[in-house]
């Protein structure tokens, strides 16, 4: 266009300077005037002239670049690449116009700190990170979807979290879904507990309800799941984890498996309005484990983070002694270190001769009206084992255990919002359906707002003792300062303690991504583990607080 404008200037003028010429001629003008005129009328028509080849190899350039991408649309083998959508807001987000592929990069850091009243078992003071993950997700071929979540404060083989595949496709009639089915492989959380598979960016409190303590972790295995925006149901089947004490069994022997399946329900689901029911259920199979590849089943309380946890970290206060192994092992090996009837018995037998198998399982609830919310859990852990084994290899607790938790908390938001905006179902989140995402922030303060404020409580309480034949009082002396045969008599019951917890959260978010949290937390009862008697009757509290960005 801008060529041909100046072609039609210079028409103009061209054919100007021809009549120009002959009106001076007419009058007389000198020959040296009519030269220079001559002169000038040539020169435009040379200009005229590149200005037609330019355009003429430009046509021909736009004509080669439709057939390419005419014939690579038409022809097999040729695809011509596609736009995509870039985005760097919380992220930074690529998508074909298709929506077939996608890509994104995240991550979290968590920086906590805080004090306690008491040092027994926490420390007076600390600060440091609680997570730095950084993440990969995204899509292929519109029905494959991958993530891979890596943490560089956390432990396990290299610190991997998330690392799993999943394949997506509208396998069920409309009348029950409209959403795929999806099928899951890799490394995940098990689906159990809403507390436990509730994304730490998103949870009201700075740490998890102590109930997280009988839930499974992350562990290698598959899954299926379907639902919609109101109900969905995963289960799967499930083996060692990268955040074990160690992914391999016994010299010999069988690696444990678990069968895990959460199924909720939530009638209402508004902007403003939410009713959320829930329940889970566990199956696990010892085979050849023990707690020195599985601590946190077979010893629980042990290595699980609690609502101290940068102070204290793993069972600050209470769980199943360091000494005694469900399991009925002392280590992890083959062979045996027996005294006693035991040596008549032991050689014969692995040393997790004890565990015939256990049990999980769970109710939840969650609601919401306006600012209001509330939410409580119940878990509990049955575990069966070989009485005759328990006795002659010398493990405390019997045939049967069984441990127990629960919580309940409310909230409210100061500003307005409502935790009902933010719940997903299994239309918006596949992975962990059921669960609640960041909060939709009313006024942000990039927008000259005060961002989002929330006042939370939570009680929380774990009991990890079995009676036995004795009582808790005669088995902590007896573990203290009993007999020989008093000791055998209290090692009849499995003293892991008990607690209950009291927490108050000030949770401020001022703009999407970021968080600012302050806990107090104020241990209301404890019966102490029985090898930590001294512990029984303390009272201690403890200040949390944490800094969060995610993206």
């Amino acid at each position: 266009m801008k060529e041909q404008n100046i072609e039609s200037k210079m028409a103009r003028r061209l054919s100007g300077g021809v009549a120009l010429a002959a009106f001076c001629g007419m009058l007389g003008v000198p020959a040296p005037a009519l030269a220079d005129t001559a002169s000038e009328i040539n020169a435009l028509k040379a200009q005229i002239k590149r200005l037609e080849a330019r355009m003429t190899e430009q046509a021909k350039t736009n004509a080669q670049v439709r057939n390419a991408v005419n014939s690579a649309k038409t022809q097999p083998g040729l695809v011509a690449p596609p736009p995509v959508f870039v985005s760097f807001k919380n992220g930074l987000f690529v998508e074909t116009e298709d929506n077939a592929f996608s890509f994104k990069i995240g991550g979290r850091v968590q920086v906590d700190g805080g004090f306690a009243s008491s040092a027994d078992t926490t420390s007076r003071s600390n600060a440091g990170f609680r997570r730095t993950q950084l993440e990969v997700e995204g899509k292929a071929y519109k029905n494959w979807f991958y993530k891979f979540q890596y943490d560089f404060t956390g432990s396990g083989a290299a610190g991997i979290r998330d690392a799993f595949l999943a394949y997506r496709s509208k396998l069920l009639p409309e009348e029950i879904t409209k959403q795929p089915v999806t099928f899951q492989v890799g490394n995940f959380f098990e689906p159990f507990s809403l507390e436990t598979v509730s994304s730490t960016k998103h949870i009201t409190f700075i740490e998890r309800a102590m109930t997280e303590t009988l839930a499974p972790s992350r562990h290698i295995g598959v899954a299926v799941g379907a639902g919609d925006k109101h109900w969905s149901v995963k289960g799967g089947f499930f083996s060692t984890s990268p955040q074990d004490t160690a992914s391999a069994p016994p010299t010999g022997g069988h690696q444990y498996w678990d069968f895990a399946a959460r199924a909720t329900y939530a009638p209402i689901v508004e902007e403003d309005k939410l009713l959320h029911f829930g329940s889970s259920f566990r199956y696990h199979k010892p085979n050849d484990a023990t707690a020195a590849t599985n601590v946190n089943t077979y010893r629980p309380g042990q290595g699980t983070r609690d609502e101290f946890d940068v102070l204290g970290g793993s069972g600050a206060l209470i769980r199943v002694p360091t000494a005694q192994d469900l399991t009925c092992a002392a280590s992890g090996s083959l062979a045996t270190a027996s005294t006693g009837l035991s040596l008549l018995y032991s050689p014969f037998t692995l040393k997790n001769g004890c565990l015939k198998y256990a049990y999980s399982y769970g109710f939840e609830a969650s609601a919401a009206y306006g600012p209001f919310a509330v939410q409580a859990e119940y878990l509990a852990s049955q575990y069966e084992r070989n009485p005759v084994n328990a006795l002659l290899l010398g493990n405390a607790g019997g045939s049967s255990l069984n441990y127990s938790g629960y919580y309940v908390y409310g909230s409210v938001f100061l500003t307005g919002e409502s935790r009902a905006a933010s719940y997903r179902g299994y239309d918006k989140n596949w992975g962990s359906p059921g669960t609640f995402a960041d909060v939709s922030i009313k006024n942000p303060v990039n927008k000259g707002g005060l961002g989002a404020w929330e006042f939370a409580a939570r009680y929380s309480e774990l009991n990890l003792n079995n009676g036995g034949l004795v009582d808790s009082s005669y088995a902590y002396a007896a573990a203290l300062v009993g007999n020989a045969a008093q000791k055998a008599l209290a090692n009849t019951a499995t003293l892991g303690g008990r607690e209950g917890n009291l927490t108050l959260a000030l949770n401020w978010y001022p703009v999407r991504g970021v968080r600012l949290q302050a806990n107090w937390t104020k241990v209301l009862t404890l019966s102490a583990p029985s090898d930590r008697a001294y512990l029984n009757g303390d009272r201690p509290s403890v200040f949390l607080a944490r800094a969060q960005v995610f993206w």
